[in-house]
């Protein structure tokens, strides 16, 4: 690794998974005039809805969306994190990421992707136009405006066209075998990683809880 340049991390719990925004790849209800979603009007529902459950005011639709992907919303952000363990995490966390035509669970393999890029200067302003009328990809450094983005080392990439599957250079991919997957969760909670410690809330410390106290994957 040179002075300049950085690595980011991605983890994939099915090896089968592209990279594209969860965005683009769902589909608008059946009474939409529009075959894509509508990113703007559940971006504006969340804006809404969201005052009094937000740890920190967003300044922004940039950082709106940043915690609006955290906590489940589809967006056109893909997350990547600093910390190959957080990404093994992701990769490792569940028994089944994909299932087939039947909706029957696939014993996948877990992929884990490696990104080396230039660092980013923090100085340059983010586009005015928004999120979601970007031209071209983007790496984004949100401020730390909820504590999972501190605890996940969450960097993401802003995507113009979410239905389109991102295929940056310089991607490695490392293909982790499905059997292996328990051992690494194991291994990795004795390391200091596991729910409580990513999602620092009451819903992160219950999963944690029950992962730790009852018969589970």
């Amino acid at each position: 690794m040179t002075k300049d340049t950085t690595v980011l991390y991605r983890g994939h719990g099915a090896a089968s998974f592209t990279l594209r925004p969860k965005v683009g790849r769902l589909f608008p209800t059946p009474n939409s005039r529009s075959k894509t979603v509508n990113e703007g009007l559940m971006l504006e529902l969340f804006r809404r809805q969201s005052v009094d459950r937000l740890e920190v005011a967003s300044t922004d639709d940039w950082e709106l969306l940043a915690i609006a992907q955290h906590h489940g919303l589809p967006t056109r952000l893909l997350d990547w994190t600093r910390s190959p363990l957080v990404a093994l995490y992701f990769a490792v966390c569940k028994e089944f990421e994909s299932r087939d035509s039947d909706g029957h669970p696939l014993r996948e393999d877990a992929k884990i992707l490696a990104w080396r890029v230039h660092k980013k200067d923090l100085s340059k302003r983010l586009p005015k136009c928004g999120p979601l009328k970007i031209k071209k990809t983007i790496r984004y450094i949100p401020r730390i405006v909820t504590s999972r983005l501190r605890a996940q080392g969450g960097v993401f990439t802003v995507h113009p066209a979410p239905t389109q599957v991102f295929a940056p250079s310089g991607l490695v991919r490392l293909q982790i075998p499905y059997d292996s997957r328990k051992e690494l969760k194991g291994s990795l909670f004795r390391h200091g990683v596991h729910e409580a410690v990513l999602f620092p809330d009451l819903d992160g410390l219950a999963r944690h809880i029950e992962w730790c106290q009852t018969e589970c994957y």
